[in-house]
């Protein structure tokens, strides 16, 4: 008997409590949420718990408080009748011409008038307190983002609202709305779960900011399997044979190419390789290579492939009047940031001589930090130092670098 009363006290708590239920139901969400991308996503060996409580805060007060205040009492009494059209089958919905009306001005409310100019200022500007950032740096994001943050929203919350407008009682609201979001965020978990990148906005995901997820998706880059052999080779000669023969013979010695470079000098080609193989194999490459006819090669290194715990990544490009010393400027003012360079290409162009123009220096090079860079305030420090140097140096996201020198 005792124990039958209880349970009914559990299973309607929260139709008895809806605030006390949404603001401890959006805290748990948020904070699993945080939890869930440090320890899969971020691939943390300890959780940053100062950042998780603050999370868990943004949940308890915005995502189930205020929130809460405009879903139910706001929206209840500026549709009353919203309510009992929840309620009702779904025949009686498909009916109800003013019921509908009544939900679709919900969902207009919400998705353009809320998360415009309420929850995404709000949203930024309690990402820059956690990572130490300024309200100007907020401010700058929110205009900035502000169409494509809106769209993407659009993609998946005008569909989910809604059903949420149309199927929940007032008490749900607010649940459903974080049941949504914690799927989404186990969603992009899972499609990132291996990436080990963070760039400058995604530390801030999971406090659900559900628009500028569906944007973050990002093309994963592959990392060397640390129970593999890693050989560094460099070819030069023909194209057929650096590139085309000697490709086809380190395949058939059992070795995977994972990451590769060439460029095209005095009428040769010059590769640079990363081959992956069985470490027991590795004598049989060598041999391979010893016995290879056609091109010059050199066998650099064995490496050892370690994990980096990169929570930025980003590319750079860099243009100027060429001079010397400007590759070296820039590597070591990378160095100083503690930035580490994972791959570049750099080329000069030389233009028409009857312009009279000089050569220009080219660079592009992608580049990675463990620690949580702010990508404004990383690209006033590169345009300030362009400017006292005379070159450009700008910051692109990786993802969207498909561009050559």
């Amino acid at each position: 008997m005792a124990s039958g009363k209880l349970l009914r006290s559990i299973v309607t708590f929260p139709v008895r409590k809806p605030l006390i239920f949404g603001l401890g139901f959006s805290c748990m969400k948020t904070s699993f949420a945080d939890l869930l991308v440090q320890k899969f996503v971020e691939k943390r060996t300890e959780i940053d718990w100062r950042r998780n409580s603050a999370f868990g805060l943004f949940g308890l007060l915005y995502l189930g408080g205020v929130q809460y205040f405009l879903y139910v009492p706001v929206f209840r009494r500026l549709f009353p009748n919203a309510e009992a059209f929840a309620t009702k089958s779904v025949k009686e919905k498909l009916k109800d011409t003013a019921g509908q009306l009544t939900m679709l001005k919900q969902v207009f409310l919400d998705q353009c008038i809320h998360h415009p100019f309420f929850y995404f200022p709000c949203f930024y500007a309690m990402k820059e307190i956690v990572v130490g950032g300024k309200l100007e740096d907020a401010k700058r994001k929110y205009q900035n983002n502000f169409k494509e943050d809106i769209f993407a929203l659009w993609k998946i919350w005008v569909p989910a609202t809604m059903v949420n407008f149309t199927f929940m009682p007032m008490w749900g609201r607010i649940p459903f709305v974080a049941s949504t979001s914690l799927v989404w965020t186990c969603i992009l978990s899972y499609m990132r779960g291996s990436d080990p990148i963070d760039n400058h906005t995604r530390p801030a995901e999971v406090w659900g900011n559900q628009g500028r997820a569906l944007s973050m998706v990002l093309s994963k880059r592959a990392q060397l399997k640390n129970t593999m052999g890693h050989l560094v080779i460099t070819s030069c000669g023909d194209s057929k044979a650096a590139l085309t023969r000697l490709s086809k013979s380190l395949c058939e010695a059992g070795g995977n190419i994972v990451r590769s470079s060439a460029f095209y000098v005095c009428g040769e080609t010059v590769v640079t390789m990363v081959v992956e193989t069985n470490p027991d194999n590795v004598p049989r490459i060598v041999s391979t290579l010893q016995s290879f006819k056609g091109a010059s090669i050199t066998l650099n290194k064995l490496l050892q492939a370690q994990v980096h715990d990169d929570r930025f990544e980003c590319s750079l490009h860099v243009k100027g009047k060429d001079r010397p010393g400007i590759l070296t400027e820039v590597s070591n003012l990378l160095d100083e940031m503690d930035i580490r360079v994972e791959s570049f290409v750099q080329g000069n162009t030389t233009p028409s001589h009857d312009t009279g123009k000089e050569d220009v220096f080219c660079l592009r090079l992608v580049f990675s930090s463990n620690r949580n860079l702010n990508l404004n305030t990383l690209q006033e420090s590169l345009s300030d130092y362009g400017s006292k140097h005379g070159i450009s140096m700008i910051l692109l996201p990786h993802e969207n670098d498909h561009d050559h020198v």
